[in-house]
């Protein structure tokens, strides 16, 4: 079951202080909940929460607010992701991968490594161990990346409305 994540929106590595956010065009709520958080899919021309691992050109966005049972059809708000957004989302399965290991679709609110059609790539150093210098005392923090659950990623520039909104 889908829950509202309103912290995916992590930072963007060219200095934008917020996420991109404009207006997209949702269904009636009780046609399509959405969740804040969840990878939106624009390709009917409404957005509604990414379903499958498929090929996308300029379809992705990100719910930031909820649209449930009982609201009406219109504009709510999403965020477009940009060259370097960085977003927090969940792996479906807990991993140690490094950075820019491709990940995908896996729910509307996780990723999954190893995907058919990458979406976006690891761009954080959350599971990397920070070494502390031997030369002023600090202990070994070894090489090994440690295993976490969620991961704070890039998404593909193609694969981004940000894409359409260039053209």
């Amino acid at each position: 079951m889908a829950v509202n994540r309103p912290a995916y929106w992590f930072d963007n590595i060219n200095g934008a202080a917020e996420p991109f956010i404009t207006l997209g065009l949702f269904q009636a709520g009780g046609t399509q909940a959405v969740k804040v958080g969840e990878i939106l899919d624009n390709n009917t021309g409404n957005q509604v929460p990414l379903a499958s691992d498929k090929a996308m050109a300029a379809i992705i966005a990100v719910a930031n607010e909820e649209v449930k049972n009982g609201d009406h059809a219109g504009y709510y708000e999403i965020a477009i992701p940009r060259p370097g957004d960085r977003f927090r989302f969940e792996l479906a399965t807990a991993g140690n991968d490094a950075v820019g290991t491709e990940v995908g679709y896996s729910t509307s609110q996780k990723v999954a490594t190893s995907p058919s059609n990458a979406i976006g790539n690891i761009a954080g150093y959350d599971n990397y161990p920070r070494q502390l210098h031997g030369s002023v005392g600090g202990t070994d923090q070894g090489t090994t990346l440690r295993t976490i659950s969620y991961v704070t990623m890039t998404f593909v520039a193609a694969v981004s409305q940000y894409a359409a909104l260039q053209t």
